[in-house]
């Protein structure tokens, strides 16, 4: 039997993979308990070379992500990518993230503003969700993802939409953490799962941080129960839950796009288009009032349980 052991604000199981921060022993637990062949292995470490180790012929336009300028570098067009890619994200000042496709690694330079709580935030929920998109391991959403009764339930909204306030009070009841943000989906014989991405939740957010650690952290992917689309209303407004049906259930989905790279819109019409037809979504009026988040709490738990 393999034992890892995690100091209590660390924790390597990263979307279903294993971490390993090779040159930052403070972000790592006990690296002797780590078998070498432990599944889904990935090695982040730094290039340590001034010049650099990888050559890029492809830079974008400059892309504004979590509020700090940032710059994808590949050595071929994104559309082209295939297992033996290599491609980069810079974070203006702060890091140069590349991923190695072929040595299953990310390897990172430092800038001038770079700190370890950074790095950590950077691949956690930026980076690897990313190298994971690419290379069509997951579908990626933007969205809040707890377990009700052991089952995945999801929040969807647009940016400051309610998300991270709902799933935080959804912790504060006891409930299991999946997703404060960037949620992984695997698809199996029709059956969508909610692959648990990171033990981190950010109810107020900070640029640049997890945020606060929770040991109450899913262990295992399942399949998706329900999603619940959040619509703000008027403060003294009703708590309604209304299902949706047709294009309104894709409209719910696509607003929790993670990434919008042209070559993939397709794929995730797609996507989007085939969950819709096997998740059912609700739409949830949400008064614009933290006083009335135990009424919410309350109305998305019993509508949930009656979906069982």
């Amino acid at each position: 039997m393999l034992v890892v052991w995690f100091p209590k604000d660390v924790h390597q199981i990263i979307f279903a993979h294993t971490l390993l921060f090779n040159d930052e022993p403070s972000l790592n637990g006990n690296r002797e308990d780590f078998s070498q062949d432990f599944p889904l292995r990935i090695s982040v470490l730094e290039d340590k070379k001034s010049y650099g180790s990888y050559v890029f012929l492809l830079k974008s336009e400059k892309v504004l992500l979590s509020g700090v300028d940032a710059y994808y570098y590949s050595q071929k067009a994104f559309e082209h990518l295939d297992e033996k890619a290599v491609w980069a994200l810079e974070i203006k000042d702060i890091l140069f993230l590349v991923w190695d496709s072929r040595k299953r690694q990310i390897v990172y330079r430092k800038g001038r503003h770079y700190s370890t709580e950074r790095l950590r935030f950077w691949v956690y929920h930026t980076f690897f969700p990313l190298v994971l998109a690419l290379q069509n391991r997951y579908y990626l959403l933007h969205a809040g993802a707890v377990e009700v009764e052991g089952m995945p339930v999801l929040f969807s909204a647009f940016s400051f939409g309610g998300k991270s306030t709902l799933t935080n009070y959804f912790l504060k009841k006891g409930h299991t953490l999946l997703s404060d943000d960037s949620l992984a989906v695997e698809v199996k014989n029709d059956q969508f799962y909610a692959v648990p991405s990171y033990p981190y939740y950010r109810p107020y957010r900070k640029m640049q941080s997890l945020g606060y650690y929770t040991e109450n952290f899913a262990q295992e992917s399942k399949t998706i129960h329900v999603v619940y689309a959040l619509k703000k209303m008027d403060a003294r407004g009703d708590v309604i839950i209304t299902e949706l049906q047709g294009i309104e259930k894709f409209k719910a989905l696509y607003k929790s796009i993670f990434i919008d790279f042209d070559f993939m819109k397709k794929k995730y019409f797609d996507f989007f288009t085939q969950m819709a037809t096997h998740i059912p979504i609700y739409e949830v009026s949400i008064p614009w009032d933290l006083a009335r988040l135990e009424e919410v709490y309350n109305a998305i738990c019993m509508h949930s349980n009656s979906l069982l």
